[in-house]
């Protein structure tokens, strides 16, 4: 009587295993398989702690950009044929748009689906709200993928805008779909983190902005003292940058080109230009201070 209790009481914790990992599986975040009229397979998740049984070598990408949550499933179209469908939860719109931005081929003609949607060599992706979406399909299938991919989008919740964290940057002269975010180890350095970057036409040449959210003065600080000793060692033409945030510098960057950095409260803003000269890309950094104490949230 002892072993068939105990017995009892492994199948019974078996059972509750097996329900809670069904139970994992956000729910409303995947269309049904009539959105295409074809079989959908149980769908699946993945969390930080095994998101590498599923995708491997890129599971530190993701991971990197603060993923919470991957829910998948195939849709059986028959001979064959079937579409994956990722939806990746990054746990807020400014991750959801940075990796999808890392990972958009330049060049791609967009879709109006989710935001900035795409479709290239089988694959259609877009973002929204705090959610990555990546449909695989073959080439053939694309009818199919769009159809299902807006069903994906119209499920889940959040905007399609960029990111509120874009209002910090100035949006005069900004080049339309030039937005990114990188959160760790921007421009190769890694006290540089939680950074946005626009391009901007500037007496017809470009001059791209950073604008580094170190979350407070001091980290700001340490960051921008940080960047300044490497330049003063790496660069060309060092000189301080008076009038511009609390504290700047000036310098020629041997990938960058031309450079300005200016600290302001948490935050480290850095224009770079090839082509454009020292004054116009002083000129950035200086109108982005100025925006950043309208739009520091």
């Amino acid at each position: 009587m002892w072993c068939w209790r105990n017995w009892a009481f492994i199948i019974a914790a078996a059972l509750a295993v097996c329900g809670a990992a069904a139970a994992d599986v956000t729910p409303g975040v995947l269309p049904a398989g009539e959105a295409i009229s074809a079989h959908r397979e149980q769908p699946r998740s993945f969390n930080p702690q095994n998101l590498y049984e599923y995708i491997d070598g890129a599971a530190d990408l993701f991971l990197s950009y603060g993923f919470k949550e991957l829910t998948a499933a195939a849709y059986d179209l028959g001979e064959q044929h079937s579409i994956t469908v990722d939806v990746y939860d990054m746990a807020s719109p400014i991750n959801a748009f940075g990796v999808f931005m890392s990972e958009r081929p330049e060049q791609t003609p967009g879709l109006a689906i989710g935001a900035q949607g795409y479709f290239a060599d089988g694959l259609l992706a877009f973002w929204k709200g705090a959610h990555y979406v990546k449909v695989s399909a073959q080439e053939s299938d694309e009818a199919a993928a769009r159809t299902l991919a807006t069903a994906t989008a119209e499920q889940l919740s959040g905007t399609t805008a960029l990111p509120v964290e874009f209002r910090r940057l100035p949006v005069k002269s900004r080049v339309p779909g030039s937005e990114r975010y990188v959160r760790k180890d921007a421009l190769g350095h890694k006290a540089l983190t939680n950074v946005i970057s626009a391009d901007y036409s500037v007496t017809k040449v470009m001059v791209t902005v950073h604008v580094a959210d170190l979350l407070n003065p001091a980290q700001a600080k340490q960051a921008w003292e940080k960047l300044r000793d490497f330049e003063k060692r790496a660069g060309s033409g060092f000189a301080a940058m008076k009038g511009i945030g609390e504290s700047g510098f000036a310098v020629r960057d041997s990938g960058y080109g031309e450079m300005a950095v200016a600290r302001a409260g948490r935050f480290v803003v850095i224009g770079m230009s090839e082509k454009a000269g020292r004054a116009a890309v002083k000129e950035s950094v200086k109108g982005t201070v100025a925006g950043l104490k309208a739009h520091s949230g």
